[in-house]
């Protein structure tokens, strides 16, 4: 299969319906990499663990800032080093990431040899999507109605989708306005695969609680599967002007991003919602993937679909990265640049 019929079908079944294939087949065949011109600059560097000790084979990349666009990426060696050749003077993000961790550090490079040190964080806990004041809608939620939804949570926390579904229809029969309780069972809707209900339940909850900020982002993840891109950027927006570090609201507009075409933007949105993620979300890699590929950063879209491979071997969309990094793999030399 060609990489962008693989491209298209893959990015169609797994994140987003990828409306817009005559934009992407355009990217393919006109894009062009990125031009680094050959300059004698050096970055030298190495990484920490938390601890203090050298952390090896962590990847490291260097961004152009403000874009997230890759200029080189490398591994580190074993006692923690690193270095990146060929670098234009410049501002740029510098990005170092493990498995279960990850640290960005803005820097500026001049002429000659840079000298760098990274230390990578402790696991973090990624940022809740919820808004962060309580509405007055919340407030006036019936208790027996908020106690059925902290039974709700816990048993959807513990995979009982079902038991927790059943939880929700109850209170919602005390309070038929209840936002977050409509939020919940619309995600669970969502995740059976009824779009048509998990819509009619988000659409719901933001028309009687305008400033909940987790049923904007939802109803954004529903928008980018039915194609509707622009629907998708101005509720997840929305959810951002409520919640401004919920890294699903980044999330979903980098999706919206790409199915219109905007490669470099949904990377750059991509690249925020991993940071505010506490790099806790695999599907960011995937989705990062299919911003660099259509760019032609082939070299970098490997190391996103192996990292999420990494993390999620056994997910449903495992199976498309594999065939997606298969037919990067297969390429000739030649039609493959490296960054």
């Amino acid at each position: 299969m060609h990489l962008l019929a693989s491209l298209v079908t893959l990015f169609t079944l797994s994140l987003l319906t990828l409306s817009a294939s005559a934009q992407l087949n355009q990217a393919f065949s006109s894009s062009s990499p990125l031009t680094v011109h050959p300059i004698s600059n050096i970055v030298r560097g190495t990484v920490l663990r938390p601890d203090g000790r050298p952390a090896s084979d962590v990847h490291v990349e260097l961004d152009q800032d403000g874009t997230a666009i890759p200029v080189g990426s490398t591994y580190t060696q074993p006692d923690g080093a690193f270095e990146l050749y060929n670098i234009p003077g410049g501002s740029y993000e510098l990005v170092a990431e493990s498995k279960d961790a990850r640290v960005d550090q803005h820097v500026q490079f001049q002429s000659g040899e840079s000298e760098v040190q990274l230390r990578l964080p402790r696991n973090t806990s990624p940022t809740p999507n919820m808004a962060p004041t309580v509405s007055v809608v919340q407030m006036i939620v019936p208790e027996s109605a908020q106690k059925l939804l902290q039974k709700a949570l816990a048993a959807f926390e513990h995979g009982r989708y079902d038991k927790s579904k059943s939880l929700l229809d109850s209170a919602l029969q005390i309070d038929p306005q209840y936002a977050q309780a409509l939020t919940l069972r619309g995600s669970i809707e969502m995740s059976q695969g009824d779009l048509s209900g998990a819509q009619q339940d988000l659409e719901r909850a933001v028309q009687v609680d305008p400033n909940y900020s987790g049923a904007y982002a939802e109803l954004g993840a529903i928008y980018n599967h039915q194609g509707r891109f622009d629907d998708a950027a101005r509720v997840s927006e929305r959810s951002l002007t409520l919640s401004p570090r919920s890294w699903q609201g980044y999330f979903e507009m980098a999706k919206a991003a790409i199915g219109k075409g905007m490669y470099e933007k949904g990377l750059q949105l991509a690249a925020r919602a991993q940071r505010l993620s506490g790099n806790s979300f695999a599907a960011i890699h995937l989705i990062k993937a299919y911003a660099l590929l259509p760019m032609r950063f082939y070299k970098d879209a490997r190391y996103e679909l192996r990292a999420f491979l990494a993390r999620e071997p056994n997910s449903s969309n495992a199976r498309q990265a594999q065939m997606l990094l298969a037919e990067i793999d297969s390429m000739p030399a030649t039609a493959a640049p490296s960054h």
